[in-house]
């Protein structure tokens, strides 16, 4: 480790004379006879230092950041600093042609400064709507990162019939598919209903369980309709056809699945690319609350430790899933460094894709979250050529 400064007054990085000439990012360390207040501790390898990491951020989130309200991607930044990496936090609009604009976490300050830097190794993208990255901002940034070849990390939110696309192209994952459609009118969901007798209806764009119906077939064309708000039965299958026009909508068949004490329960791994392929970085379990329709914490379900599933799990099988998925996602949307899939386990311990998230929430387990710290400065590392 070396010790590098930021001259806040010019916008220089600079080393000590006679540390050596190293690259930082896709700039250079400048010489200097003495360091000036702002001080990083540094990895150096090869006449790099860092990596130098891009984080991209909604610049709605700006102020939440800089006043602590970003607690999960403040500790991103701290374990990447422990590991000797830099991290630069920016908007889209900061992302310019030579430099990054944005700010820095300055560890003896125990706050965030604002700073410039050189282009980094690597971004990671945590922008937070999908609207925000459609936007030209954003668009003029990727495309500038990928005009220097660099990589940016998770380049947009997944929409779920694209998902299903993608690993429909792959026919060793078609015995991990739950038949699955996009909908245009509720003819569409009535048809799934006859042969299905219980589909899953789900915004194309939602995250955990927003605009989640799950509807169950009655004699007489009744059908129960179940949210995470409650249960209502309908009376025809037309009372919801404002809502199937309100948005992009997708069906998808409802599963037998296996139950933890009578309650369904689903599996959130968590996954990371390492070394050219995706592996699993954790495992958490959901189980969902009584006539609940999700296993989602934030709509009722809650944590159950792994352990309590373990046995009934194929590990093996799931890590191929993992392997395979990742690698077809990667093929459609670019570099996918992380994700989490929601898999659902089958009476007979099949396994069954559910949902793949691109951007993954923070898990409640600390473990899973401390293993994840890790994965994600070895990733940065890696993708910048600075892998151990």
């Amino acid at each position: 480790m070396i010790t590098i400064g930021y001259r806040r007054d010019t916008g220089e990085w600079v080393c000590e004379e006679g540390s050596g000439l190293y690259r930082f990012g896709s700039g250079s360390l400048t010489s200097a006879a003495s360091l000036p207040d702002l001080t990083f501790a540094v990895r150096a390898q090869g006449g790099r230092v860092g990596p130098l990491v891009g984080i991209l951020i909604s610049a709605s989130s700006i102020p939440a950041l800089l006043d602590g309200r970003k607690r999960w991607l403040e500790s991103v930044i701290r374990s990447l600093h422990a590991a000797g990496g830099i991290a630069i936090v920016s908007a889209a609009a900061g992302i310019g042609e030579k430099a990054v604009s944005g700010y820095v976490f300055v560890p003896s300050l125990e706050r965030f400064v604002e700073a410039s830097t050189p282009l980094p190794d690597v971004v990671y993208n945590r922008v937070k709507s999908r609207k925000e990255e459609q936007n030209t901002p954003f668009q003029t940034a990727a495309a500038r990162l990928a005009a220097h070849g660099i990589p940016l990390v998770n380049r947009s939110f997944f929409r779920k019939s694209d998902v299903y696309d993608a690993l429909r192209a792959d026919r060793r994952l078609w015995p991990h598919l739950l038949p699955t459609a996009p909908i245009d009118t509720v003819d569409d969901v009535r048809a799934w209903l006859a042969q299905y007798g219980c589909v899953y209806v789900k915004q194309d764009d939602g995250s955990r369980g927003s605009g989640l119906l799950r509807l169950t077939s009655l004699p007489e064309a009744a059908v129960i309709c179940e949210s995470p708000r409650g249960q209502t039965r309908l009376g025809s299958l037309d009372e919801l056809a404002p809502l199937v026009r309100s948005c992009r909508y997708i069906v998808q068949a409802a599963a037998d699945t296996d139950t933890w004490n009578g309650h369904r329960y689903d599996l959130r791994v968590l996954a990371h690319w390492q070394r050219g392929c995706h592996t699993i970085t954790g495992i958490g379990v959901r189980l969902a609350g009584t006539q609940s329709v999700t296993t989602h914490v934030f709509h009722g379900g809650t944590v159950l430790p792994y352990t309590e599933v373990k046995e009934r799990i194929d590990e093996q099988a799931l890590e191929q899933l993992i392997a395979l998925s990742g690698a077809r996602l990667s093929e459609q949307f670019g570099l996918v460094g992380e994700f989490s899939a929601d898999i659902g386990v089958g009476r007979e311990r099949q396994l069954y894709i559910y949902e793949i998230n691109a951007k993954p929430m923070v898990f409640d387990e600390s473990a899973i979250e401390a293993e994840r710290l890790k994965r994600l400065h070895q990733l940065f590392a890696e993708l910048a050529h600075l892998a151990p």
